[in-house]
């Protein structure tokens, strides 16, 4: 006798609603409400609105290959390390990290139930099968 369990259909309706619960969920946790918070405090200071300016024009000139190469590299290592030093932007680091580990879990749970890598196979797929 065959034990696999029976295969009830689900619309997409309701598997729409269940990932709108989940994110709800995941909005109120404490982890996402840090990181919005940190990343909200990062966007509206002006230092990190500064160096970010300096990030891209530093960034582009070395897409464009204009000016000194090695001049534009050691002018965004020092940016990025100041940039990295300021508090407001280690709040934020460290609010993104726990972020990543609570989506982390929630793949792994995902995963688990489906008995394969969620999220792995929720990215396009590289095959020419014109999907």
């Amino acid at each position: 006798m065959d034990k696999t369990p029976e295969v009830i259909p689900v619309s997409d309706t309701v598997i729409q609603a269940q990932v709108h619960a989940l994110a709800t969920l995941i909005q109120e946790t404490e982890a996402y409400r840090a990181f919005i918070q940190a990343y909200q405090a990062a966007v509206n200071d002006a230092s990190v609105q500064r160096l970010a300016a300096q990030i891209r024009e530093h960034n582009r000139a070395l897409q464009w290959a204009e000016g000194d190469f090695l001049a534009h590299q050691q002018a965004l290592e020092t940016l990025q390390a100041e940039m990295n030093a300021l508090p407001l932007m280690q709040t934020y680091r460290q609010a993104e990290a726990e972020l990543v580990r609570l989506f982390t879990a929630v793949d792994q749970e995902i995963s688990a139930a489906l008995g394969l890598p969620f999220a792995r196979n929720a990215r396009r797929s590289g095959c020419a099968c014109g999907r």
